[in-house]
């Protein structure tokens, strides 16, 4: 079952990089003058904890917004666009994944991932449904083995908590106040330890990397304090306006093929904006068991 193996591996990964996702200003009233901006615009602060908290409140006030977000690893470019809410369990999200021309319509909402099938898939998968499920209280193989995981990513996808891991495995280097799209920010570059948060992450999912993977992941870290600097712009309203996070040396650090270019840009616009994301109808919706039967377990 190549085909949606590789759907649930690509919104997977999509959904965790959007925990380092940021946000523009709310559309409407016209953006003040720069003088005017600067009053509104806090000193940027020094400590991550802080920064969180305020991040964290102004996130959940805002509650949604539109998302764009460019991966590159390497010469293969990678974008998502769509819309959020964040909202612990009632979070929901309606993107678009476009992975070298394929696109991908991918939902989150009643804590699933509901897949969108073109005419290809549909006939791989040997299915007239429009779409396929993975729950994170499926019965099938592969939303047991990655169903929880997704359900707690996008849980967990609020903005503020790229601060959280900064303020237990980083810190902030420099700050400074720059102009960004027309929109005076705060500037923030970060460094972010590895192996903290690699631990962090496997901690808060509670699913551990089997040993050999683990002892693999240790060995090549060792000794070497590898960071990911990160940069973070947030607005007057300590929204996030963008994320740049720069993995290449944690990829070379792994022996990755090629350059180890592994670059993730992340923004957000219309905060607060109206978002209506809904399920599929249920008629419309292959059960994924049934599915792998019929697709002979391709």
């Amino acid at each position: 079952m190549k085909r949606v193996t590789t759907l649930a591996a690509v919104a997977t990964a999509a959904v965790l990089a959007l925990s380092a996702c940021g946000g523009e200003k709310q559309p409407g009233a016209a953006a003040p003058a720069p003088s005017e901006q600067k009053s509104l615009l806090s000193a940027p602060l020094g400590d991550p904890i802080q920064l969180a908290a305020l991040t964290r409140e102004s996130t959940k006030k805002a509650k949604s917004s539109k998302i764009s977000m460019e991966t590159v690893a390497g010469a293969e470019k990678n974008t998502v666009t769509g819309q959020g809410v964040y909202d612990g369990d009632n979070s929901k999200f309606s993107m678009t994944l476009d992975s070298e021309g394929k696109k991908v319509d991918v939902l989150w909402v009643d804590n699933a991932f509901f897949f969108k099938l073109g005419a290809d898939d549909k006939a791989e998968l040997k299915t007239d449904k429009a779409y396929v499920k993975i729950a994170a209280d499926g019965q099938d193989p592969i939303s047991q083995l990655l169903g929880k995981l997704m359900s707690k990513a996008v849980k967990e996808s609020d903005p503020s908590r790229t601060l959280e891991q900064v303020s237990k495995a980083g810190k902030i280097t420099k700050s400074d106040q720059v102009e960004l799209n027309g929109e005076l920010t705060n500037h923030y570059l970060i460094e972010i330890e590895v192996e903290k948060v690699i631990a962090l992450i496997v901690g808060e999912v509670g699913v551990p990397f089997p040993a050999d993977v683990q002892q693999k992941i240790d060995e090549k870290l060792k000794g070497k304090n590898v960071t990911i600097p990160t940069e973070l712009w947030l607005n007057a309203d300590q929204l996030p306006v963008q994320v740049v996070s720069d993995a290449s040396a944690f990829v070379k650090a792994m022996g990755a093929p090629g350059d180890g270019v592994a670059k993730t840009t992340v923004k957000y616009t219309d905060w607060g904006s109206p978002v209506n994301i809904t399920a599929p109808p249920a008629d419309q919706v292959g059960d994924l068991t049934e599915i792998m039967k019929k697709a002979g377990g391709q």
